[in-house]
């Protein structure tokens, strides 16, 4: 997943560091506004607000403070030290997307993993209307992205899906016994055409009784 870096904020908008406290929640947002204008209200000192990412309706992603340093989007400080802020490129009159479900997923997948997080909507994945009284994150479906985010990361297309699948639908075709019967009829009928009263009786390998092929 390539993540744009169009850091740093001004310093009125973040601080350095989490003060010594790991990383608990991740906490989601929506931005109302398109994705470059979120991003110039995080840049724009005077707003003393930032957001570790904006996910776009594109599916693109843009990181604007580092996940070792504190952001300021959950409304309250104590909540910012333990949390990573996700914006997200939607509001009332721009529903998510698609794409940005998904790379919102993989995204919040990559953050449980470093920080070690179960995904868990209520617990370890916040709304920001849990925090403070606000109408954020709207219409932004946590749960689906939790479960898209949960479901397994098995990095196979679906071109490769198909092609296992034919492999396990035909297993007994890789069983050494499966070939050396096919080789043992192999040989016997070419034997054959060349010499019809060859005599080719001996134990089929695979029943141990004479052979009949």
């Amino acid at each position: 997943m390539g993540i744009e870096w169009r850091g740093p904020v001004p310093q009125s908008n973040y601080t350095v560091g989490r003060e010594g406290n790991a990383v608990e929640l991740i906490v989601d947002h929506w931005t109302v506004v398109m994705f470059e204008g979120a991003i110039r209200r995080f840049k724009d000192p005077a707003s003393i607000l930032s957001a570790h990412y904006v996910v776009g309706q594109d599916g693109r992603i843009a990181q604007l403070v580092s996940e070792d340093d504190t952001a300021y989007h959950a409304g309250k400080y104590d909540v910012n030290l333990r949390s990573v802020g996700i914006e997200h490129e939607a509001g009332p009159a721009m529903p998510p997307t698609d794409a940005l479900y998904a790379a919102s997923a993989q995204l919040h997948r990559e953050i449980a993993d470093r920080h070690g997080l179960a995904l868990e909507v209520g617990k370890t994945v916040l709304p920001h209307h849990a925090i403070v009284p606000t109408e954020c994150p709207g219409t932004l479906d946590l749960d689906r992205i939790v479960r898209e985010a949960s479901e397994e990361d098995d990095m196979f297309t679906e071109e490769d899906r198909r092609k296992l699948d034919r492999v396990y639908q035909h297993l007994e075709a890789y069983e050494p016994l499966v070939w050396t019967t096919r080789l043992q009829r192999w040989l016997a009928k070419a034997i054959r055409s060349v010499f019809p009263n060859a005599d080719v009786s001996g134990p089929d390998v695979e029943t141990g009784q004479p052979f009949k092929g």
